[in-house]
């Protein structure tokens, strides 16, 4: 077609391409290969705390997380993926069942049982949606879970817990995420447990009094509580940081405001806060019976940490605990703003009305691309032919 003007159009790649998916050189059904997909996952609640701190990767190190992962596939031996946020812990196995997938999870993590749903095929994709959508969150909307997701998958891939086959699936889930959002505008709620805490600070901080307030942790959340403290006009504020010179030099706008010190100065210059807010992370609780709260003053206690970093047994009779629990309830009631259960009907039909394409992309992979294909050319030629000279 060399009459077409520059881009030429040259389609003899789609003849020759095989019509559905080759992996190793051997043509595989589409329905074969969503139906080889299967994942175990929690969602956080009262009754089931106790397991999701075993399975849970939330607060490990970036070592630690690898090295449970690999023992996991290792004696799997399929490839994985796991997703923990502050309310869910997932894992997704490829070419095993369900049952298989569990199994190996719970021996690598010392567990006998764990009230884990079983998700299988097409299931797998539609409730992954969900989750990255937000449409199963503690706060329907949520924008973080998103990014945790696409950089798991990202960071799966690095380590080789993933085939770039296997990968390819949660492509598919990131893009009907961004549909979901689109329309029912989820681009504009919520973003996490920030603005959970926001409110929670704002309803119990006294607008008129001088509060004494310490801050566990000086990453994300905790600059953020910071933050909220000082637009309420609190200046008594004092972080805790493991090293309070390199805290301060990642934001050194607010370290100018506050003060700094370690969790050993909490301890010696025997500080009495009425406020303390957590957002340290750590595998197990840093307070507990064995190494209790230093203060014993009257005092609100916020944990604000996944898992939980304050116990309620490292803590006196003079405080009152806001843990895991009370976020539960209160999220929940931050969504009362959304008509939730019309919200989720018309996200199941809208997730069915994309699977349906989902699975024609599956099935006939050169169509799908053949159609992107001419998008890009024709969008080159459109602004080829805005720039000239004839337009």
């Amino acid at each position: 077609m060399k009459t077409l003007g520059t881009p030429n159009i040259d389609l003899t790649k789609f003849f020759e391409a095989a019509p559905t998916h080759e992996i190793n050189g051997k043509s595989v059904d589409a329905k074969t290969l969503i139906n080889s997909v299967n994942m175990i996952s929690m969602k956080l609640d009262s009754d089931n705390v106790e397991h999701v701190k075993y399975l849970t990767t939330e607060g490990l190190t970036k070592k630690q997380r690898l090295k449970f992962l690999n023992d996991i596939k290792q004696e799997l031996n399929a490839d994985l993926f796991e997703l923990s946020t502050c309310n869910r812990v997932l894992y997704v196995g490829f070419d095993v069942t369900s049952s298989e997938l569990e199994s190996s999870v719970l021996r690598t993590a010392s567990l006998e049982s764990a009230p884990f749903e079983h998700f299988s095929g097409i299931d797998v994709w539609r409730h992954l949606v969900k989750v990255c959508s937000g449409l199963d969150s503690f706060i329907l909307g949520e924008l973080q879970v998103m990014s945790q997701f696409r950089g798991s998958v990202a960071w799966h891939r690095k380590h080789g817990l993933l085939s770039d086959i296997n990968g390819s699936f949660f492509e598919h889930v990131v893009s009907a995420n961004r549909m979901i959002r689109r329309e029912f505008g989820f681009n504009q709620t919520t973003e996490s447990m920030l603005n959970l805490a926001t409110s929670a600070l704002e309803e119990i901080v006294p607008s008129n009094e001088t509060t004494s307030s310490l801050v566990l942790g000086f990453g994300e959340m905790g600059s953020k509580a910071v933050q909220v403290l000082l637009s309420l006009g609190q200046t008594d504020i004092s972080v805790i940081s493991r090293s309070p010179e390199r805290a301060a030099l990642r934001n050194p706008d607010i370290a100018a405001q506050i003060n700094l010190i370690t969790f050993e100065d909490w301890k010696s210059k025997q500080l009495a806060p009425n406020l303390i807010i957590s957002t340290i992370r750590n595998n197990t609780a840093t307070y507990n019976e064995s190494n209790p709260i230093p203060s014993k003053s009257k005092a609100v206690i916020m944990d604000f940490s996944w898992p939980p970093s304050i116990d309620v047994s490292g803590i006196s009779e003079n405080h009152e605990l806001f843990g895991t629990e009370y976020w539960i309830r209160a999220s929940h009631r931050l969504g009362i703003e959304w008509d939730y259960s019309s919200t989720i009907e018309k996200s199941e039909a809208m997730i069915s009305q994309i699977q349906q394409r989902f699975m024609d992309a599956l099935t006939d992979k050169t169509r799908a691309k053949f159609r992107a294909f001419m998008y890009q050319t024709l969008e080159a030629l459109s602004q080829q032919w805005e720039q000239s000279e004839y337009a």
